[in-house]
């Protein structure tokens, strides 16, 4: 009879003790809370009233208000944020402890999305975001850089960038990719490229797989029968008055996440010196004003902004030996995207670089129904020009122009477009917007892309969707 006793009062102090944490968590986390994400300054709210609101300087995708509720039994304590009018919801976990919260939301398609197992910063994907975050607001202090000390070098960059202007990804023609059973790396014909030039593009991005191309191991020696591939493409462009960007593409471990049966993680990073050392190389008497290297496409989450920097600026060196005078684009970290551009360390002695975002917002919209984009269920998702829908970009677009300014470096967004699944009138209507607010900040641009599921060239007609090609309007004269 004692033992039941004792069992029950242990039950009882269980009981209460998990409902006093519930409370805590529910009541300490009202008010401001403050961090710095991505070198960028961002203030969540939590109201009493059920309300919260997030703002993210840097990042209008994480720019947003609505409902929470914390589910007070869980532990970690469960939290849903709904309602926030981006068409996902975002279900997490949150723990408070004094004037520190932790909390870790995955954001996607209501009805989809799924709640991260775990409060850890190692549970990342694309969907995930992570919040370390405390009552000081002078935390965003630390998100304040002092301008750079700009010389009159940089200008040869933007000039050049300028040079890139309106420009397609030439995708699914060296990069051995295949999308809905399309054959990989069909043949590019001189009427496609001619297509291109008359279209009124000014450039093309070369996106090309080399790591398929190459010796397994070191010394990684590229075959010359890809070379002389990409070299007989770069050059019948260059005939057609298209500059080229070459890039680095589709690279396993530290671009793509699937890994590499031959090399370890380590050894990825020698081989991508080693194989830009070659193309650099091969490629080093073309015209610097037309032919720019693209070091990398999208560095990946697993590598972070610590391990591309330093990664970055090796190849930066490697190159430097064959081509001094050559304008190389060096994209942003985890996964290229805009938000993540004030975690670049540029070295302070080169000004000859052009800093590469991609911008694909509202996913939702550009990426509907696309499982591995966790986009399920969004499809007929329209774009319709509102300034609802509008403002959100041009947040993001101004945030990247203030930091090319402060920074004297010149912006290239190296892939925007939308699945041709969507619907016609509002694909057009996008694109066209997109490449005039870019136009107006002075930033080049290349459309994804010209083949593949993104694509909007016709390989029969040679001809490209009429409704996008007006609405680029690429002969008229730049927005001012």
């Amino acid at each position: 009879m004692h033992m039941k006793k004792i069992l029950t009062l242990m039950v009882i102090v269980c009981l209460t003790t998990l409902q006093l944490m519930a409370q805590n968590v529910s009541n300490a986390i009202y008010g401001e809370w403050y961090a710095v994400s991505d070198k960028a300054p961002v203030t969540l709210t939590f109201r009493q009233d059920g309300t919260f609101s997030l703002v993210n300087e840097a990042f209008s995708g994480m720019t947003m208000e609505g409902k929470y509720v914390i589910n007070e039994q869980a532990q970690p304590a469960h939290i849903d944020l709904t309602e926030m009018g981006t068409g996902m919801d975002g279900l997490g976990l949150v723990e408070v402890k004094g004037d520190d919260l932790a909390m870790i939301v995955s954001f996607g398609p209501k009805g989809y999305v799924q709640r991260p197992k775990k409060l850890d910063v190692s549970a990342l994907d694309l969907s995930t975001r992570y919040f370390s975050m405390n009552r000081d607001k002078h935390t965003l202090d630390a998100a304040n850089v002092a301008p750079a000390t700009i010389p009159a070098e940089a200008k040869l960059a933007f000039e050049r960038n300028q040079r890139l202007g309106a420009g397609i990804c030439l995708n699914g023609v060296v990069d051995g990719n295949s999308f809905r059973g399309t054959i990989p790396d069909m043949p590019l014909t001189d009427a496609e490229v001619k297509a291109i030039a008359d279209a009124g593009f000014k450039s093309v991005r070369l996106c090309a797989t080399w790591t398929r191309h190459c010796m397994p191991n070191s010394p990684y020696t590229i075959d010359p029968a890809f070379l002389k591939k990409v070299d007989d493409i770069v050059e019948r462009c260059l005939a057609n008055h298209l500059a080229v960007s070459i890039d680095v593409h589709y690279y396993p471990y530290i671009n793509m996440d699937d890994e590499d049966k031959f090399i370890s993680y380590e050894e990825n990073f020698n081989r991508l010196s080693v194989l830009w050392e070659q193309i650099a190389t091969y490629f080093k008497d073309k015209p610097n004003d037309m032919v720019f290297f693209d070091l990398l496409n999208e560095p990946n989450m697993r590598m972070g902004a610590d391990k591309w920097n330093e990664t970055f600026n090796t190849l930066i060196k490697q190159v430097r030996k064959t081509n001094p005078d050559r304008t190389l684009i060096i994209s942003t970290p985890n996964l290229g995207q805009h938000w993540s551009i004030n975690q670049l360390e540029l070295p302070a002695d080169d000004w000859n670089l052009i800093v590469q975002v991609h911008y694909y917002l509202p996913h939702t919209f550009t990426h509907q129904g696309l499982s591995y984009a966790h986009a399920e269920g969004t499809e007929g998702t329209k774009w319709l020009g509102t300034e609802a829908e509008r403002k959100p970009i041009e947040a993001d677009l101004d945030y990247c122009y203030k930091w090319s300014q402060r920074n004297g470096r010149p912006i290239y967004v190296g892939e925007y477009g939308v699945i041709d699944d969507a619907e016609p009138a509002s694909r057009a209507r996008y694109m066209g917007y997109m490449k005039h607010e870019m136009e107006k900040r002075g930033f080049s641009s290349h459309i994804w892309g010209f083949r593949e599921a993104f694509g909007f060239f016709n390989p029969k007609t040679h001809t490209f969707d009429e409704h996008i090609l007006n609405a680029l309007s690429l002969g008229e004269k730049p927005l001012p």
